[in-house]
């Protein structure tokens, strides 16, 4: 391979996994701990391992294996935009349902929430399936490398500058980790004992005392 093409193909993954990662992360996030019953730990541990499995290995997995998908189905952006919702959505599902075990187990999250928490990644795929497939058309098309011909990608967004593009691609990764930062801020600690269950300070002095 080329250095051109090595060039190339790191344009492709850096921009799709982030891309992916950017619009699924909150939700994926939320479901954790709200659903899952995660601890904030587990659930960022999750996220942490998945963005850097993501930058060497499922990234390129999930974007390559979603393009040839695409193709074997005879699916363009010209494709009824129905369509290609109901190919992204049955797509994710599947690779979320296969790849959720694994990550969750290594995490330390028992069976019970691995199981819930697969199940959900792989019913979250009729939400965040088609999220992360337009976030894929439209990060290529935010970062120069393909435009996004889909029929409803805004023109306004298509008319703008490279570096207006840029920037807004660089707003987009901001709000979703603002987005993750507000998830955790609400749930507590569940490996924290809660304040009311502990003896007051003054108590533990009196009895280490005695």
């Amino acid at each position: 391979m080329k250095l051109r093409q090595v060039g190339e193909w790191m344009k492709y993954h850096v921009v799709d996994t982030t891309a992916m990662l950017t619009s699924s992360n909150p939700i994926f996030g939320a479901s954790e701990v709200f659903v899952a019953g995660m601890s904030d730990e587990v659930s960022i541990d999750s996220r942490l391992t998945v963005a850097g499995i993501a930058y060497t290995v499922m990234g390129p997995a999930f974007a390559r294996g979603r393009d040839l998908s695409r193709k074997i189905f005879k699916i363009t952006q010209d494709t009824k935009e129905k369509v290609q919702v109901l190919h992204d959505i049955l797509y994710t599902s599947a690779f979320n349902l296969a790849v959720s075990p694994i990550i969750y187990l290594s995490m330390g999250a028992d069976i019970k929430q691995t199981i819930i928490g697969s199940l959900s990644a792989g019913a979250l795929a009729v939400g965040i399936g088609p999220i992360m497939g337009y976030g894929v058309d439209a990060g290529r098309d935010l970062m120069g490398l393909r435009e996004c011909e889909r029929k409803t990608y805004p023109d306004l967004i298509k008319r703008q500058r490279p570096s207006v593009k840029k920037g807004l691609a660089a707003l987009l990764v901001g709000a979703s980790i603002a987005a993750m930062a507000g998830i955790y801020a609400l749930t507590p600690n569940r490996n924290e004992t809660p304040n009311h269950e502990q003896p007051p300070a003054i108590e533990q002095v009196l009895k280490t005392s005695r």
